[in-house]
């Protein structure tokens, strides 16, 4: 297991402030589907936590089975969702300032989140964000956990690290129960809590990319299908070139 290179620091970065990230969306593939909701929870040790959390209206309708799962439905997004490229300015602005200020972002699943998010700001011409202060609950679960049955869904790890998750789905709440989880397990794990957050989020790509192989050796051997060719990327699942195919 691999360890921190230096003594912990006077203040490790999850007792610092970290701002949580969600997207709520119209499906299930970040490079096409579409927000619906987006939340920046901004959790600081001090003073009042910060939420900027939207309705979106994605410009095209939301598929039955996206509204079954976070209840926004197409007539709602389109009559109180602000436009697509608002909401992308309002990421994008949130994001910027929190990097230039250090504050670690939290996404739990984060592939999803960061994709959605890129390609966002690629749609609408906004600069390249650097993901390099970035913690995922999902990736850290897996790697200090592995052999711990059961699914690793936001609501599974809120009850493993003793959360409360009020309303699974909604941006805002989903959020807050990440940055909670991910507190907590800077507590269970102080070697994480002990890593330089770009240490850590390097470390996290390392993880994600040694469970996506044996996961998806996994499922090939047990004929099952493996994994899409961007899901071995993180924090961001790249798309493989279709001019390198041949």
């Amino acid at each position: 297991m691999t360890q921190p290179a230096h003594s912990l620091p006077d203040m490790a970065w999850s007792e610092g402030p970290l701002l949580g990230f969600d997207f709520e969306t119209t499906g299930v593939d970040p490079r096409r589907d579409l927000p619906v909701q987006v939340a920046l929870v901004r959790w600081q040790p001090r003073g009042p936590i910060r939420r900027t959390v939207l309705l979106v209206d994605p410009g095209c309708d939301i598929p039955a089975a996206a509204e079954a799962i976070h209840g926004i439905s197409t007539r709602r997004a389109h009559r109180e969702g602000c436009p697509l490229e608002e909401a992308a300015g309002v990421v994008h602005a949130v994001l910027t300032k929190a990097r230039a200020e250090k504050v670690p972002l939290v996404a739990m699943n984060a592939s999803f989140d960061v994709t959605i998010a890129v390609t966002l700001f690629r749609r609408f011409g906004y600069r390249p964000i650097e993901w390099d202060a970035l913690v995922d609950p999902l990736v850290i679960d897996r790697e200090k956990d592995p052999y711990r049955s059961g699914k690793r869904r936001l609501e599974a790890l809120c009850r493993t690290y003793g959360v409360v998750l009020t309303a699974p789905h909604d941006a805002a709440n989903d959020a807050d129960a990440a940055v909670a989880v991910v507190r907590t397990m800077a507590v269970r794990y102080p070697e994480i809590a002990g890593f330089e957050i770009g240490e850590l989020t390097r470390l996290e790509a390392r993880w994600h990319r040694a469970w996506a192989f044996e996961y998806d050796a996994w499922c090939r051997s047990n004929a099952r299908p493996g994994l899409a060719p961007g899901d071995f990327s993180w924090p961001e699942r790249v798309a493989p070139d279709p001019h390198l195919a041949a």
